[in-house]
């Protein structure tokens, strides 16, 4: 039995909705599936639901450790932050309920929902909105 029977005409799961880009970074080494089934999953389902955007896919933001001087310990990248790519439609609400079930769902300290130049972390207890950002793939010497 097929779900899309029962969803004929209810459009939201279907599309690809959201064309504000909204990263999720978390820190450390998330295995993809992991990731994907820790967090993106439920946070696609939620924005697809309320129409408010999706999730899926991802990367990885790597660092080379500069101290590293011994050969034998691989080659000196490390992880530091797992990447869920998310779109929203509504800023707000979007990250808003981004904030909501990333908590609920037991996301690290240091968690980021970017957007624009600024992004929203959180410290383990609560979430610190609309902060400066503190990290841009784009300045880091790293490998995707």
């Amino acid at each position: 039995m097929k779900i899309d029977r029962f969803l004929e005409g209810f459009t939201a799961l279907h599309e690809e909705p959201g064309d504000i880009y909204t990263p999720i970074l978390l820190p450390g080494d998330f295995d993809p599936f992991e990731r994907h089934k820790r967090f993106t999953l439920h946070i696609d389902a939620e924005l697809r639901m309320t129409g408010l955007g999706s999730a899926g896919g991802g990367s990885s933001i790597s660092a080379r450790d500069v101290d590293e001087d011994d050969e034998d310990e691989g080659d000196g990248w490390e992880v530091i932050y797992s990447i869920i790519d998310a779109d929203v439609t509504d800023l707000d609400a979007g990250r808003a309920l981004i904030r909501l079930h990333l908590a609920e769902l037991g996301c690290p300290p240091g968690t980021l929902v970017q957007f624009g130049e600024h992004e929203d972390r959180w410290d383990g207890e609560c979430w610190h909105l609309a902060e400066d950002r503190s990290i841009n793939e784009d300045d880091l010497d790293c490998r995707k």
